[in-house]
């Protein structure tokens, strides 16, 4: 008997997942557990395993296209079957027979794509063709008359078949030119906007409308030269920065702390830990914990603000970059307060290997109320971490460097740890964040002691 295979619910906070790859085609057999198709959301990669025995008959997505969760996506099933029954609404019209009694592939419909610039004569195309529901959300509609933006012909969108929805035209108005009243009047007109203007920062003036877009400087491709395209989720990653630096108020702290106490404490596991059965605690734990020490004596900094709203939380659900084989995801340890540091240090090691896998859930991925990014390892000194919004901050742990320090009366040299704390200043001022980073500084210092207390 023919079964469905659903595009599935990749954690509570997915509506949608990019069907990436087909790992079989229509008349191809399958076995239980065999891949089927890769998909992917805004933060992992994940492949479908067919749940049944037998023939892909048909499928209902292509290569690139955002489905929503729960969507019928291919049927397996034994060849001749009848499926009728089985397929979504509206996709029994793209099965053809062919002449030898064999069932095509199926033709996906292409949707009409608007062809002005201008959002007048963009939304009297529309209009006209009775189209615009299928193209802009209500919400995109509302977002384009407030904010003057121009739509890029043949323009996808991230929502179902390609609609463009508000965070489309947000991030299209965020990330492209800002235009002058003048040209903004031009715009709504209908007259087309060039991807760059003339005036201060790229601003659009009046004169720049209707021009074409200006080439981008840089040097041509050499004959033969083929550039390498973004990945889906390295292009996410990209939007998600890009907003994070256009939309907060950045600024960066760095101080540094002694490190002797926990390369001492360090050492001692290395050398004893197997025998006396101690858990395996790496510096990157030690840190994470002294973090989560600080952000306890300092609420301000676990807060995230949303919608002119600073919400100070009371659990810190702390994040950590993680480097993976597709890109930068920051794994979330939920209540990392109420953890030992064993706890803390099993959690971090199976979220790891999780995304280095690409099986993690995007459910922990999500609901990080502050972001740790650890670049020591590479011997980075300083550097810039860009928050992950909503969060209204985010710290750098950077490279150890010996540093002269006065003892006993003596200047001897001692490992220092370097970190780089950036703070939303519409949010955190100067102040709290240097008390936060001073606190961090004696936690780090004082670490045999602090943990006789945690």
């Amino acid at each position: 008997m023919a079964t469905t295979i659903l595009m599935p619910k990749q954690g509570n906070t997915v509506e949608e997942c990019l069907l990436a790859k087909w790992l079989k085609k229509p008349g191809e057999a399958v076995a239980v557990g065999e891949g089927l198709v890769d998909i992917e959301t805004d933060k992992a990669t994940f492949t479908v395993e067919a749940s049944e025995s037998g023939t892909l008959l048909e499928v209902f997505a292509q290569e690139g296209e955002l489905v929503p969760v729960q969507s019928v996506i291919a049927i397996i099933g034994k060849p001749g079957e009848d499926v009728s029954a089985l397929r979504p609404s509206g996709a029994g019209a793209a099965i053809e027979e062919r002449k030898d009694g064999k069932t095509e592939e199926p033709k996906i419909a292409e949707t009409a794509k608007p062809a002005a610039l201008g959002i007048a004569e963009l939304r009297s195309a529309l209009v006209a063709t009775g189209a615009e529901s299928a193209h802009l959300s209500p919400r995109a509609r509302k977002y384009v008359a407030e904010h003057p933006v121009a739509i890029p012909a043949g323009m996808q969108g991230s929502g179902a078949e390609g609609r463009i929805i508000e965070k489309d035209v947000k991030a299209l108005f965020e990330s492209g030119a800002r235009l002058s009243p003048v040209a903004a009047a031009k715009l709504a007109a209908g007259m087309g906007a060039p991807a760059q203007g003339s005036g201060v920062n790229g601003l659009v003036l009046g004169s720049d409308m209707g021009t074409a877009a200006r080439t981008p400087v840089g040097a041509p491709a050499l004959p033969g030269e083929e550039g390498v395209p973004q990945s889906n989720i390295r292009k996410l990653i990209a939007g998600r920065l890009v907003e994070s630096l256009q939309t907060l108020a950045q600024y960066t702290l760095n101080l540094s702390a002694d490190a002797t106490s926990m390369l001492s404490i360090r050492k001692r596991i290395k050398d004893n830990g197997a025998k006396l059965g101690l858990p395996d605690v790496s510096i990157n734990d030690m840190v994470n914990f002294a973090v989560i020490r600080a952000l306890e004596k300092h609420p301000e900094i676990n807060a995230e603000f949303i919608g002119g709203k600073v919400f100070q939380r009371c659990a810190v659900n702390l994040g950590f970059a993680c480097d993976t084989p597709k890109g930068l995801m920051v794994p979330v340890i939920r209540n990392a307060q109420a953890l030992t540091i064993e706890g803390l240090a099993k959690a971090a090691k199976d979220l790891s290997a999780a995304a280095q896998a690409g099986r993690i859930s995007p459910d922990d991925l999500a609901g990080g109320t502050f972001t740790v990014s650890n670049l020591g390892v590479f011997g980075i000194t300083s550097f810039t971490p860009v928050i992950n919004a909503p969060q209204v901050g985010i710290l750098g742990a950077c490279g150890l460097e010996l540093k002269p320090v006065r003892r006993n009366g003596e200047v001897v040299f001692a490992d220092h740890i370097g970190f780089s704390l950036t703070l939303d200043h519409r949010v955190v001022d100067g102040a709290p964040g240097a008390k936060f980073l001073k606190t961090l500084k004696e936690t780090i210092e004082n670490f045999d002691l602090v943990c006789m207390v945690k």
